[in-house]
């Protein structure tokens, strides 16, 4: 009788410790969190399908939900399942086609299509392998990967802020669309800046939703800081110790917190752009080959960003990280793009400047300079500057 007693209570104990078990399991890493999408009215008249909305009031979004503004000074906003925001500007109206987000936000296929007027649409995600947002618009559509882009039918243009957007055009033909490039829809060309800023972009609106976006990130510093510390402060030893199954674990749960600051950029705050870069690294640590590719691809971005800020000993520590992990190739040759197509930021324009005077105050200052000494003079330059240039990329692809 003993014994029976023995093992029941042996297994009443297995029992308790397996329910706590399971209960930290399911705290930690299957968080009980509303991943669906919603519309919000926050100026104007504005309906879902045939509902009238009332300003301030969230309202669920199912597919094939209709969304409309009316009146030009109308702002709907959709807040999507990961935490991605469309903005509607006045007179618009979308439909909805995918919505599905997963718990821990590793896996999202969001799209639809912009009927009439103009969007802002700010998406914080990074989009991994199996991941996608999209938005359709007369026949086009624009694929993104944590990218910032505005669209506005009536104005005819698309104008990507932040990042890149891939554009299919209504025969197939795909191009890639950079920051501070704007397309012109109809004819699929792209628009002079300068011609684009004085006299097609709507800048109210443009205005408008970067206040937006920065109360955004300032609502998300407060809410994560010590969440994502917590998650960092695991080493990599002891990450290399963990099992296939923790892995997953510790991947699925850094996930979710990271794609709430994917987006963030060294000019928002500096110092979430250095915790998400942080958590970056975590995350491509536990991350498939797959994956680890298109996290370096927005180390990119990152390492473009430190340049045109300044933020050199974030750019130190990208370079650091960038050069550990020089087997995916394809990074360095859209770094070299990068290099080849992007200003490099004035601390390097500065350093041209500077040699170009030095140059010019020689000829100033030696008034019998032939032709061939000041030809000489100038390839001296020309070569010291090569010279640095070749001695930098050498150091970078070692």
């Amino acid at each position: 009788m003993k014994k029976i007693e023995n093992k029941f209570l042996y297994f009443i104990l297995i029992l308790i410790v397996f329910i706590i078990g399971f209960s930290v399991y399911i705290s930690l890493f299957k968080k009980s969190v509303d991943r669906n999408s919603y519309v919000e009215l926050i100026n104007g008249e504005g309906y879902i399908n045939d509902i009238f909305l009332v300003k301030n009031d969230k309202n669920k979004l199912n597919i094939n939900d209709l969304v409309k503004t009316v009146g030009d000074n109308s702002m709907a906003i959709i807040e999507w399942g990961d935490g991605s925001v469309t903005r509607l500007g006045g007179n618009s109206s979308l439909k909805v086609n995918e919505l599905y987000v997963s718990n821990n936000k590793d896996k999202l296929n969001i799209s639809f299509e912009l009927f009439k007027g103009k969007s802002w649409s700010n998406v914080i995600s990074y989009i991994g392998e199996d991941s996608y947002f999209k938005q359709s618009f007369m026949d086009r559509e624009a694929a993104v990967r944590g990218t910032t882009f505005n669209v506005d039918i009536d104005n005819d243009y698309l104008y990507v802020v932040d990042h890149k957007v891939d554009y299919k055009d209504s025969s197939g033909e795909v191009i890639t669309i950079e920051e501070k490039k704007p397309l012109k829809i109809s004819t699929f060309s792209f628009i002079q800046l300068d011609e684009f800023i004085r006299n097609i972009r709507d800048s109210a609106f443009d205005e408008l939703n970067r206040r937006f976006d920065r109360e955004y990130i300032d609502k998300l510093k407060k809410e994560l800081e010590s969440k994502i510390n917590n998650l960092i402060s695991i080493s990599s030893s002891e990450i290399d110790k963990l099992s296939l199954k923790e892995k997953e674990l510790y991947y699925s749960e850094i996930i979710s917190y990271y794609q709430d600051i994917n987006f963030i950029k060294s000019s928002d705050d500096k110092e979430l752009f250095d915790l998400k870069l942080k958590l970056k690294e975590k995350l491509f640590s536990v991350s498939t080959l797959g994956n680890q590719k298109l996290l370096m691809e927005s180390f990119v971005f990152d390492l473009k960003d430190s340049i045109n800020t300044k933020s050199y000993d974030s750019l130190n520590n990208i370079l650091i990280f960038i050069n550990s992990n020089s087997t995916l190739l394809d990074v360095k040759e859209d770094l070299f793009l990068y290099i080849n197509k992007i200003n490099l930021g004035d601390n390097i324009k500065d350093s041209f400047i500077s040699n170009i005077n030095t140059f010019k105050s020689t000829i100033n200052s030696n008034f019998n300079l032939d032709k061939d000494n000041i030809l000489n003079k100038f390839n001296e330059v020309d070569s010291a500057i090569r010279d640095t240039l070749e001695t930098e990329i050498n150091n970078f692809i070692k």
